[in-house]
């Protein structure tokens, strides 16, 4: 019912997509000869055309000429991104380590490029040492997580996780919490421990959307209702979409929990034909009314003049108001005339028949609303009382013999209906 997806940690996620595990294509074919009288500028664009062609090793050789050419460093970082960019990692091996014979100093972005790269070999050893010389250079949220996942590539999980630690503890860094939580969960096998360790972050430092989602996607991984109905509130908050509130709905439903829901579709505005219907249920006629009449003026729909007319009847004390009665008839007049729904048609023939309008007229509504749920014990009843209005005590007695079958006597209107119509079958009526 939920859908997740646990997100496994990836250098995608550390270095601009840059993949640790993909096969190297061949290391692209350099320039044999320079293009003749062609400028700088027209260089720089044949190597965007490239790039935007996906030509990404054609995109680098126009990079090193430009370099040759300008001794523009410029140039050659964006030959070394194209090299990264192409998963060319072999050539970007062979360069950056060609740069540190030359005595030259990598910059960090290039060190990082070159865990990477001896990641793709399989070169742990090397990717673990330059990482780890990155975070004595700079200990960076950025650089402690390069270095966790050398380890986790190797199924390293304890070394792993400390290292995120030191990290996490620099600045609480959310990202890195959710790959310690990730790691946990996925590659410990231990998910309640990973839940525990974004809950005590949530509660030094309250909810956030990434946090809250993993939490959310980890919860129902489980199939834990209670810890979905914790969770969801505060991400419907961050993030107050249709989906989520769909979701929360579902878990008040699930559990039980109907003044929560109520609230919540109060508060929201979600679902308010879902509301109307537990305000009906609760006999919240007041609020019920309201949102009907509110639904009518906004949809124009006559389900919902029916059931506001339907619902004043019901909240009514003194039904015996004539004009109170002449509104209930008008609106479910207007209803039926476009919507044949047995449950409006009975409404309005019973109070045809029940208080003398027309009781000829209310059995037509009454035999309409037969015609689409003939098994209706309630319709049958309105059709007996419709007898009984007519003096036909026998064909109402015989229906209401087939009320009792299906509702029992206990029903007071039903008791009513019975007591009339055996002292109208004795010629007390």
């Amino acid at each position: 019912m939920f859908k997740t997806g646990l997100i496994t940690l990836s250098m995608l996620a550390l270095l601009s997509g840059c993949a640790t595990t993909s096969t190297p294509p061949e290391v692209p074919k350099r320039q044999e000869k320079e293009p003749l009288y062609v400028d700088e500028n027209t260089l720089i664009l044949f190597a965007l055309d490239a790039q935007n062609r996906g030509k990404v090793g054609e995109a680098v050789s126009y990079y090193d000429l430009l370099y040759k050419r300008t001794q523009d460093k410029v140039y050659e970082d964006m030959a070394m991104d194209g090299l990264m960019q192409g998963h060319y990692y072999k050539d970007l091996i062979l360069r950056l380590t060609a740069k540190r014979e030359q005595g030259e100093t990598l910059s960090e972005k290039e060190q990082r490029y070159l865990v990477v790269a001896y990641l793709s070999q399989r070169a742990f050893v090397k990717a673990e040492s330059e990482a780890k010389s990155l975070i004595e250079k700079e200990p960076t949220e950025q650089h402690y997580a390069l270095l966790a996942e050398v380890y986790r590539i190797q199924k390293k999980y304890i070394d792993a996780l400390a290292t995120l630690e030191k990290g996490y503890a620099i600045n609480y860094s959310e990202n890195l919490l959710d790959k310690i939580a990730v790691i946990i969960y996925v590659n410990m096998n231990s998910p309640y421990e990973a839940i525990g360790r974004l809950q005590k972050h949530v509660e030094n430092f309250g909810y956030s959307l990434a946090i809250t989602k993993r939490l959310a996607a980890f919860y129902a991984n489980q199939k834990d209702e209670k810890g979905l109905l914790e969770v969801y509130p505060h991400l419907y908050k961050l993030e107050p979409t249709k989906e989520h509130a769909n979701v929360l709905i579902q878990l008040y439903w699930n559990t039980h929990k109907k003044q929560e829901l109520e609230k919540f579709l109060e508060e929201s505005g979600q679902n308010d034909e879902l509301l109307l219907q537990l305000y009906t249920s609760d006999k919240n006629y007041k609020k019920a009314i309201a949102l009907a009449a509110k639904l009518y003026k906004e949809k124009g729909d006559l389900e919902y003049l029916g059931q506001k007319a339907i619902l004043m009847y019901e909240a009514q004390k003194n039904r015996n108001d004539k004009k109170f009665l002449d509104m209930v008839i008008s609106d479910l007049t207007k209803v039926v005339q476009v919507k044949e729904e047995g449950y409006f048609l009975n409404y309005l023939g019973y109070c045809l028949i029940n208080y003398d309008r027309d009781v000829a007229k209310g059995m037509e509504y009454i035999k309409r609303a037969l015609a689409l749920e003939p098994e209706s014990a309630y319709f049958i009843d309105s059709l007996a009382w419709g007898y009984y209005k007519e003096g036909q005590c026998h064909k109402a007695s015989e229906l209401m013999d087939k009320v009792v079958e299906k509702l029992g006597a206990k029903d007071p209107e039903v008791k009513e209906h019975i007591k009339a119509i055996n002292s109208c079958l004795k010629g007390k009526k």
